[in-house]
């Protein structure tokens, strides 16, 4: 068994996601032409999309920021913890075409101290049938836990240093990098 690099001192904890309404349900939608979308009753999310995309964020963040995933679990109070919430404002997906995902999330401390608030957007091509979405749909997810996780890794490196923005994102004081 290969030896993992050991943790970060420090938690992470995705504590909510919101999603559309036309996608929080367990059904898979994708787009079709002319601004329609078919509901696909027979291909389906393990559980409500906005858990599947929290557990994938989470499961992420934790693993590219080498940090402890600490769900639902109070900090020990002696590392620092940083807390995410997401709303995803898009969730498509276009069959053999591509994946989006348009996101707006929040990073704060464990004492509610908000860090930042990022604006991402990630596109991923998909090949041609539902597995091509959900692989589309997981790699897009991974590469979203990557934005966060550079930001916490950036934080939790200086955190005594004034916060600075990051790409696309606000920081505490209003300051704004654009791509």
């Amino acid at each position: 068994m290969a030896a993992q690099a050991p943790a970060r001192a420090f938690f992470v904890d995705v504590v909510s996601v919101r999603v559309p309404p036309s996608v929080a349900g367990r059904r898979l939608i994708v787009r079709a032409g002319s601004g329609q979308v078919d509901v696909l009753e027979m291909d389906r999310w393990a559980s409500p999309v906005a858990d599947e995309i929290r557990a994938a964020l989470a499961s992420g963040l934790a693993s590219q920021a080498r940090a402890m995933d600490l769900h639902g679990l109070p900090s020990d109070g002696k590392r620092p913890a940083y807390r995410v919430a997401v709303d995803v404002q898009r969730f498509d997906a276009w069959r053999g075409s591509h994946v989006l995902i348009d996101a707006v999330w929040t990073m704060r401390t464990a004492d509610d101290r908000q860090l930042l608030t990022c604006r991402s957007v990630v596109q991923e091509d998909v090949s041609a049938g539902i597995d091509g979405v959900v692989e589309g749909h997981r790699h897009a997810l991974k590469a979203l836990a990557s934005q966060m996780a550079e930001a916490v890794v950036a934080y939790a490196a200086e955190p005594s240093e004034v916060a600075r923005p990051k790409r696309d994102c606000l920081d505490s004081a209003g300051s704004t990098v654009a791509k």
